[in-house]
């Protein structure tokens, strides 16, 4: 593993404000020690473990291998949210977009839930 690599795994981490142990505990890594070498890049996770990482931490494994230069680590209510927001029809998530809109262009007096 990469030291970017390591370091956007801690990112990831902290963003959700788990400590080493916790993710070892987590994972079934052994202790925190596994992790901290992860980390450091030192060590690197099997291909399973970093699948498993990466569900654990809310982001992409592309993420955390650096392929996706574009996303940035989002809060996990704001990764939750946008879980909800696939999983609407097409119709509901244009009410979403519209309201979206509505509230960047502080526009909010024609933000009409339902």
């Amino acid at each position: 593993m990469s030291k970017e690599l390591g370091k956007r795994l801690r990112a990831a981490r902290e963003q959700l404000h788990m400590s080493q142990a916790a993710l070892a505990e987590a994972i079934g890594a052994g202790n925190q020690s596994t992790v901290a070498g992860w980390e450091r890049g030192r060590t690197e996770p099997d291909g399973e473990t970093l699948a498993r990482l990466a569900v654990i931490l809310k982001v992409s494994t592309d993420h955390l291998l650096g392929l996706d230069s574009d996303v940035m680590s989002l809060p996990a209510d704001v990764t939750d949210l946008a879980k909800d927001i696939a999983s609407l029809s097409p119709a509901d998530r244009a009410v979403i977009e519209k309201i979206v809109a509505a509230l960047k262009a502080e526009d909010k007096d024609k933000v009409v839930p339902g």
